[in-house]
């Protein structure tokens, strides 16, 4: 019998050009443009730079100009030029900023989505995966917008500085390069410092956060056991030793920053001096002292933030890193083929899957089929590649060896948009995105509701749904109203959306109890009679007797489940056969 098919809204025609961009294209573009940033920041630097002699030059003027005339004319034709000056000053370092700013949003938006996408086909946890690509995008978009690049270009402008006091004489450039090694000296070392002590200090807060998490579990038996004085005293012993550390991180701090400020006023200081003692032997060094005096803090400046700097630079230069390689792995955009689906027939030959660096195969050989109107179910130990296997069955992971089809086409070459309307797939742990219940079952797209009612029907979730404060239309958040047994029925919906005729689920009765798995048991036997092909992992007796075939998973390998009194009884068309 033929599997029925539920109304669903028309697949929407694929537009030329209209696949996202690939990870690793969207890296390309962020390399580019991250040159056009360094070089615009380099540039703006350099007119900052001059801006700020030109403000030097005016200050200057001033005080050579109009103390020996005493002309108010010349005093307020110089004011306005000394105005001109700082507002052009402002405005550049602001237009810097913006556009730094303006640069590091449009990376982070082109970057997330796709570096998101291709942590999502990572094997293991995924979930960890994308959330490092996005703290990663973040750390670069910070770095990139903060004071890491202007600190730098300020930096590289420091020779021309230097370069100028050499024009008024040796000695003012040897006193700037100096002060220059001596406040790196003190900026690296402190962050050294403090960077230990807060690491410490984090490391007994984690432990002290991990013995009142333990405490707060098992709160019973350390009540009737009399453990609370001991368990105290350990809790204050762990955050001493976070106090400690962390008035030694604020101490380093404290006298890191004092010695960077001495230094500073050292250099405004010093050339003063050392001005004057050139002078007072005869050397000829003009307005040399008061050039010093002005630009020594422009000078010394980038070197005493080159400690935090540089934690930022290694910082943003490992998240590129880590993203670089996250990309280098993405499949890129879908450009499957949406290949024929006639009968929706799943086969496995000779499929076996090893995680990279593993010692040995998690899959081996495995043969399977799973013909139109009958339920395999597969049983197997924690860790033995149950989900793996059936990972591979919708696509989403490529075998080590071996081939997985559908109806003859491999299913990680078939369009995945395409695949989806003839393989509805319930993962084990049922998360579902942020919308409406009706959006979350019609897979984001607009609901087709009677396409959506129907789903939750034969998932047994409509009454539960028609129960929530606004039905169809209750919002769905991360810790919103649905149980995990509730979001497992709306998930269950979401994959029988459109009446695929195969039908995969990853323990689908985890969360349900008694009365819902017997639900779930008439489901499978009532879609298998009417056609549709169901693959599914489970550990429930009850569940594997609703299978017409049932597999165990153990040693890499698939072998008919021995038959038990416990799974033997209400599966009349259930066979123990070949696995293929």
């Amino acid at each position: 019998m033929a599997a029925r098919r539920l109304p669903g809204p028309p697949r929407a025609a694929t537009q030329p050009g209209a696949a996202a961009p690939s990870a690793l294209g969207v890296m390309d573009v962020a390399r580019s443009e991250m040159g056009v940033a360094a070089r615009f920041t380099l540039w703006l630097g350099i007119v900052l730079a001059l801006a700020g002699f030109g403000l030097t030059v005016s200050k200057m003027m001033i005080w050579q100009i109009v103390v020996p005339t005493g002309n108010p004319w010349t005093l307020a034709g110089l004011a306005v030029l000394l105005g001109i000056a700082i507002t052009m000053n402002v405005a550049l370092d602001q237009l810097r900023e913006v556009g730094l700013l303006a640069v590091s949003h449009r990376l982070a938006r082109r970057m997330a989505a796709p570096l998101v996408m291709a942590a999502a086909q990572q094997p293991g946890r995924s979930d960890i995966s994308a959330g490092q690509s996005l703290r990663d995008v973040e750390e670069l978009r910070r770095n990139l917008a903060g004071p890491v690049l202007t600190g730098v270009v300020d930096a590289v402008i420091v020779p021309l500085l230097i370069l100028l006091l050499l024009y008024f004489h040796w000695a003012f450039a040897v006193f700037a390069l100096g002060l220059c090694l001596l406040a790196a000296i003190l900026s690296i070392t402190g962050e050294r410092l403090t960077r230990r002590a807060l690491v410490a200090s984090n490391d007994a807060h984690a432990q002290t956060s991990g013995l009142v998490a333990d405490a707060m579990r098992c709160a019973e038996a350390v009540e009737a056991m009399g453990m609370r004085p001991a368990l105290a005293a350990r809790w204050e012993a762990r955050m001493e030793e976070s106090a400690t550390a962390l008035r030694g991180a604020q101490n380093a701090g404290r006298w890191i920053s004092a010695a960077l400020t001495t230094v500073s006023g050292i250099g405004t200081g010093g050339a003063l001096v050392l001005g004057t003692v050139l002078a007072a032997n005869g050397a000829n060094i003009g307005m040399g002292a008061l050039v010093a005096m002005l630009t020594m803090s422009q000078i010394v400046g980038p070197f005493s933030r080159l400690g935090g700097a540089a934690s930022d630079w290694a910082g943003a230069l490992a998240s590129w890193r880590r993203l670089q390689s996250l990309a280098q792995s993405d499949r890129g955009p879908d450009t499957g083929i949406a290949f024929p689906c006639r009968d929706a027939r799943l086969v496995m030959e000779r499929v076996s899957y090893a995680h990279r660096g593993a010692p040995r195969a998690l899959l081996r050989d495995v043969q399977l089929v799973v013909e139109p109107g009958r339920a395999v179910a597969i049983s197997g130990g924690a860790g033995a590649g149950k989900t793996t296997l059936l990972r591979i069955a919708v696509g989403m992971v490529r075998p080590s060896a071996g081939g997985c089809f559908l109806d003859g086409q491999a299913t990680s070459q078939w369009q995945r948009e395409d695949f989806a309307r003839h393989v509805g797939y319930l993962p084990q742990d049922p998360l579902l995105t942020d919308g409406t219940v009706a959006e979350a079952i019609a897979r984001l797209a607009t609901p087709d509701m009677q396409a959506v009612m129907q789903a939750a029907r034969l998932a047994d979730a409509a009454a539960m749904i028609a129960a929530l404060p606004q039905g169809y239309a209750t919002s769905i958040r991360a810790e919103g109203p649905l149980s995990a047994g509730q979001r497992q029925r709306v998930a269950l919906a979401r994959a029988l959306y459109g009446g695929p005729k195969l039908l995969v689920m990853d323990e689908p009765a985890a969360f349900l109890d008694a009365e819902g798995e017997q639900r779930l048991v008439r489901l499978i036997r009532r879609l298998a009679a009417e056609g549709m092909g169901i693959l599914f992992t489970s550990h429930r007796p009850a569940l594997l007797a609703a299978a017409d075939r049932v597999l165990l998973l153990r040693g890499g390998q698939l072998a008919p489940a021995p038959v038990t009194p416990a799974i033997a009884g209400p599966a009349p068309r259930r066979q123990t056969g070949e696995a293929a």
